[in-house]
């Protein structure tokens, strides 16, 4: 029995992970872009660094997972309840050292962890 919530802070599959963290390396470098040229700090420069930093911060907090009661929620960025299952449906479990993968409702899902949470979010599926 899971007696508290778990907390844990995933990246989406190793292919999204890459396209979502492309763009916002974009909005990064558009404002060094925008710096180089006018050749001296603006406000439109700080605008598109504070920016930057908002959405990094975005796509780390938003995107958890929350383990309790026997479920399994899965948050993204736009849509906090994403992925809600319970861990009797979680089948065919398969990790590596820093990805945990199944099978739920039909559908394959991969996400990219610390090895740490890895290992604790497997004994807790395991453990049901």
């Amino acid at each position: 029995m899971i007696s508290q919530k778990r907390h844990f802070f995933y990246q989406p599959s190793p292919l999204s992970s890459i396209i979502c963290w492309s763009w916002t390396f974009v909005v990064f470098f558009i404002g060094v872009i925008i710096w180089l040229e006018i050749t001296h700090f603006q406000w439109i420069t700080l605008f598109f660094f504070v920016l930057f930093a908002v959405i990094v911060w975005a796509e780390i907090h938003f995107r958890s997972i929350h383990v309790y009661d026997h479920k399994f929620v899965v948050s993204r960025i736009t849509n906090p309840h994403w992925l809600t299952v319970d861990l009797d449906q979680i089948s065919h479990i398969q990790t590596s050292k820093y990805q945990l993968a199944f099978v739920a409702n039909t559908k394959i899902y991969s996400f990219i962890l610390p090895a740490n949470s890895v290992i604790e979010i497997k004994e807790l599926i395991s453990n049901k």
